[in-house]
Formats: C-alpha cells, sequence, structure tokens
C-alpha cells in the first residue's frame, strides 16, 4: 500500500467520479482506476460500488477513506516538524458560508502567521456535512454554529466567538439617522419597513422557533420582501439602503451600515460559534490550534 495510492483513492472517494478526480488531481484515468484496483487487490475488498454514471464509497471504502486521511495528514504534520518544511500545507475549512466569510478568513490569517505558505480551501456546506467532511478526512476543520453532538474522544471543538444578532440598516434607510443616533426605535415602527432574509441556512444554527436568520416572526411578523441565497445579494439589499436585516454583528463590523436599537421586542438570537477537527493531537499544525 503505497501513499500515493491512497491520496489517489482519497481523490476519487471526496469526488466520487474517476473523471472528476483525475481533472481535479491532474492524473490520467487509467493511472486513478489502476491505484483503486490495486487496492482493492491488496485489502480483498470492494472499496466503491456503482450508482449510475458515479461511485459511492462502500462501508469499507468510508473505513480506509478515514485511515487514508489520516496518514496523509500524518505526513504533512511530519514535513512540518521533521523535515522543517514550515508552511506547506493545505488547509481546508467547511462550515456556511458566513461563518466562512468572516471567521473562517481571520482564521486562515492566523494560521498563515504560523504556517506562511499554507493555502486555504474553503468548502460551504451545511453544519451538519461540515462536520461529517471532517470526520470523513475531506476537511481539516469545521466552523459551527450550533451544538452538535460529536463522537466522544474522537473530535475536539473550541469556542471561538459568541456572536448575538442584530437588526442592521443602511445609511440610505429610512432608520439609518436613528440607527446612528443610537435612538431607540419602537418594534411597530421597525416592522414598517421591509426586510431581506436568507431561503436556507446559511447564516448557521438558529434557534427551534426563530426563522432562518433567527428573527421571531411567529411573534413579531415582519415584511420580508427579499429572500435570498446568496451572502453578496443580502449584503448589498442592507447597504443600498432597499432592506434592512437579521445579522450576526461579527458580519457588520466592516460593512457601511448601522444596528438599530428596538424596544419592545424581548426576543434574540445569540449564537456560538465552534471550531470542530478530528484527533487533532495527532496532527502537529491542528494540535497549535487547539
Amino acid at each position: 500500500m503505497e501513499l500515493y495510492e491512497l491520496k489517489y483513492f482519497l481523490g476519487v472517494a471526496k469526488c466520487e467520479n474517476i473523471h472528476k478526480a483525475s481533472e481535479s488531481l491532474g492524473v490520467s484515468t487509467a493511472s486513478l482506476s489502476k491505484a483503486v484496483g490495486r487496492l482493492e487487490a491488496e485489502l480483498g475488498v470492494s472499496l466503491f460500488h456503482r450508482e449510475r454514471r458515479n461511485i459511492k464509497l462502500t462501508d469499507q471504502g468510508r473505513l480506509l477513506q478515514r485511515r487514508a486521511s489520516e496518514m496523509a495528514q500524518l505526513e504533512e504534520s511530519t514535513k512540518l516538524e521533521v523535515a522543517g518544511l514550515p508552511g506547506t500545507i493545505q488547509v481546508v475549512i467547511a462550515g456556511p458560508e458566513i461563518l466562512l466569510a468572516k471567521l473562517g478568513t481571520e482564521l486562515g490569517a492566523s494560521i498563515k502567521r504560523k504556517f506562511p505558505k499554507a493555502v486555504f480551501d474553503f468548502h460551504a456546506a451545511k453544519e451538519e456535512e461540515a462536520i461529517e467532511q471532517v470526520d470523513r478526512g475531506e476537511a481539516h476543520l469545521a466552523l459551527v454554529s450550533g451544538d452538535i453532538a460529536l463522537k466522544e474522544g474522537l473530535f475536539a471543538k473550541t469556542l471561538l466567538e459568541e456572536a448575538k444578532f442584530q437588526t442592521f440598516v443602511g445609511e440610505k434607510h429610512p432608520l439609518f439617522a436613528a440607527a446612528k443616533s443610537k435612538k431607540m426605535v419602537a418594534v411597530e415602527d421597525v416592522l414598517k419597513h421591509a426586510f431581506v432574509s436568507p431561503d436556507n441556512p446559511m447564516l448557521g444554527k438558529v434557534g427551534a422557533k426563530q426563522a432562518l436568520d433567527g428573527w421571531r416572526d411567529d411573534k413579531f411578523p415582519r415584511k420580508v420582501e427579499y429572500l435570498t441565497s446568496s451572502l453578496k445579494i443580502l449584503e448589498e439589499l442592507v447597504v443600498s439602503g432597499k432592506a434592512m436585516a437579521y445579522l450576526p454583528s461579527y458580519f457588520c463590523d466592516t460593512l457601511p451600515v448601522e444596528y438599530l436599537k428596538i424596544s419592545g421586542c424581548p426576543y434574540s438570537c445569540v449564537q456560538k460559534i465552534r471550531l470542530i477537527a478530528r484527533n487533532p493531537k495527532n496532527t502537529g499544525w491542528l494540535n497549535q490550534i487547539f
């Protein structure tokens, strides 16, 4: 069993398609097929089964995927600690887009200070899928905002930040002057104006009775005139003053917007942002983060 064969196998497992893996790895399909075939012959098991045009990992393939990812990460760690090759790592971070856009890039900058030549691959994914990517070895780290159950002894997590959601308006919005002067605005007056809200959980986990952006529409129904799956469009609508939005404070720190102080609404949304890794103590550079 050669390390390069395991890396080829990991590429095929990630893409679930020989041709896509070939393009991603810059290796011929014949070389990938031969590598997988040799692994199957050596282990005496089938690693993939076919589903129409794609292939899926078998149970044995899933197990090898975890083991192979651990071996690949161990190689990276060995180069850093023994061979003296600082920063020669590719760091994969998975999580909701909003967490990656702000906290993920800040985390990347922190890692880069330790390993100046590190390169990064950000995978936008729902929180459960981000953790699955870490478990499968497709990502080193996951950013999550909810209390997700983890396999005891296999994962490590650390709290990065507690994020409070607030209602933000741009400079051209009618309520901007009140927001700028920190004047209290009644929730009834806030609800007269249009909101923009996501149509998917791209802001991370929120409470059971809260809307996808954390607002309690069951108690204080809003005029949601804009729905979007794009973080950039949401940002543009708020900054331009066309709509207001209920957003985590860290996301708006660098935007030309202000938050509204609202009276008459006792509800709020607070997220605990955590960083997740699998067996970080087994990988030297990951262990320095936790």
